[in-house]
């Protein structure tokens, strides 16, 4: 489990003429699952608006495009200078964290998922944790690993979630859909096409609008479906995800999308064709999720970005 004041202290802090981008995803008012959400990828909101009020002391707030703006004309960064960033697309950043955001004037970016905001649909990994979740059976056998799994407790269901994070991420000869359709079965679970719990209702078009409308607030894309890009890519289909996503916010809301971000983010979510693609449709800058505080210089489609 990330130690946030701790990441904060060891990133924030960094050299002269450097930035940290943080990375969020959700802000809830309380836990309600034993097994969802244990990784705390919604955070709770007096934990989100401590970690603000302690950035908001300790550093220098930015917002995206002066971000830019600073690395295409080769400016110095204030020291300590942090953005504000969310993924996906859950409705509790609208109703959560935008509300703390403004009271302090701290600006955000926000990269969601185009699929999540047409159909308020379920990532992959939140499926399998809702599945975990609902289990009555003590076993499950996960055809891709060839072995059966003892899931008695939660300690022990911790630990195959986290098993299938680390493998099924980085094994793109796995197919997502295949997979989920496999565990659902095992478990004798239905697979749910969507939920409005906390952790899971996402935005609508007319809330994107709204933020778009907050000069706080830049939104930008994370792709359709939340599958990485270089799986989509392995499939044949990443140009695909990617013109529809951009499509959509300017067919939706009338939303020329400048800026993007790689859904899982990691080194092999992405690669120069990847970029490429992304250039083709004018975005600008797309962060990935790698940890790490980012220099003057750096590459605008390289930004590095600390999870919290």
């Amino acid at each position: 489990m990330i130690d946030s004041f701790k990441t904060i202290k060891k990133y924030l802090h960094n050299k002269d003429n450097a930035f940290t981008i943080f990375l969020f995803h959700g802000v809830i008012k309380k836990k309600k699952f034993q097994i969802r959400n244990y990784n705390n990828k919604h955070l709770k909101i007096e934990k989100f608006k401590r970690i603000l009020e302690y950035l908001k002391k300790e550093g220098y707030s930015t917002n995206f495009d002066d971000l830019v703006n600073k690395i295409k004309n080769k400016k110095k960064f204030k020291p300590k200078t942090f953005l504000i960033s969310f993924d996906d697309g859950f409705y509790n950043n609208f109703k959560n964290a935008c509300p703390i955001l403004e009271k302090l004037k701290i600006p955000a970016i926000f990269f969601y998922s185009t699929d999540f905001i047409e159909n308020n649909s379920l990532s992959w990994i939140d499926t399998i944790e809702y599945l975990f979740e609902k289990k009555k059976k003590k076993e499950v056998y996960v055809e891709e690993f060839n072995k059966t799994f003892k899931i008695k407790n939660k300690a022990s269901k911790i630990k195959l979630l986290d098993l299938i994070r680390l493998k099924v991420k980085k094994n793109f000869k796995i197919n997502i859909d295949d997979f989920l359709t496999q565990i659902s079965k095992n478990l004798k679970i239905k697979i749910p096409k969507h939920l409005n719990t906390e952790i899971d209702k996402k935005l609508n078009w007319h809330e994107v609008k709204k933020m778009i409308n907050n000069d706080l607030f830049t939104i930008g894309g994370h792709s359709h479906f939340h599958h990485s890009l270089g799986y989509l890519k392995k499939n044949k289909i990443y140009k695909s995800q990617i013109k529809k996503s951009i499509n959509l916010f300017k067919n939706r809301i009338g939303h020329k999308l400048k800026y993007y971000s790689y859904p899982e983010g990691q080194k092999i979510d992405f690669d120069r064709s990847i970029i490429n693609e992304l250039k083709r449709y004018k975005i600008v800058s797309c962060p990935t999720a790698i940890a790490g505080y980012n220099k003057a210089n750096q590459n605008l489609f390289k930004l590095y970005r600390v999870q919290l």
